[in-house]
């Protein structure tokens, strides 16, 4: 009897010593398995943040591409605008200053006009009319009598009304007339100052 409860127990103990075994083998395998579960999603999970933060750097590195052109644009669309300007506000400026110094200058605008019907007129056979304010026809009149007496030949000083300043030229068949006017001098001024001035300011 003694030796058959010594084999029950010798059994029961051999029994239960397997079961925590295989239960702690179990416990083991199941531990492992989480933890390399939770290792693969803390790995996916990583993967993904890095994924994530490329995507945002390279938005971000589109993004300030993107602003420094469109920054770098607009600053070289605003120096060419404000070039243009100075070179508008200066030639304008000065046009407007040698136009209005030359008009002011009688003596100048005399043999200036002058010098014009001479070239208009080199053979000395073209009929013209000169149209020009009473004032200045009397002035001019007396220039051409004292320094340019032959240009009066086939020359006809007219005024009229309409002429406040300047001058015009015109054949007396009326084909065609040449006004030169503060105006007319300003804008001939400013068109050959503005590409001066562009070299002048910025080559």
């Amino acid at each position: 009897m003694d030796n058959n409860d010594n084999k029950l127990d010798i059994l029961t103990k051999k029994i239960y010593e397997e079961g925590i075994e295989k239960a702690q083998n179990d416990a083991k395998e199941i531990l492992e398995r989480a933890q390399k579960d939770a290792e693969n999603i803390i790995k996916e999970a990583e993967n993904k943040a890095e994924a994530i933060l490329n995507q945002a750097n390279n938005d971000s590195a589109n993004l300030r591409q993107k602003t420094e052109a469109e920054i770098s644009m607009s600053v070289k669309q605003a120096i060419s605008a404000l070039k243009q300007q100075l070179t508008n506000l200066i030639s304008n400026k000065i046009a407007v200053d040698m136009t209005s110094a030359a008009f002011k200058d009688e003596d100048f605008m005399r043999e200036l006009m002058s010098k014009i019907i001479e070239k208009w007129n080199a053979e000395g056979n073209a009929d013209l009319n000169v149209m020009m304010n009473a004032k200045e026809k009397e002035e001019f009149e007396k220039y051409l009598l004292a320094k340019h007496k032959d240009l009066l030949n086939n020359l006809t000083l007219v005024t009229s009304p309409n002429q406040k300043e300047g001058f015009v030229i015109q054949p007396k068949d009326g084909s065609y007339k040449l006004t030169f006017s503060d105006k007319v001098f300003e804008e001939f001024f400013y068109a050959y100052l503005k590409d001066y001035s562009k070299k002048l300011l910025f080559s």
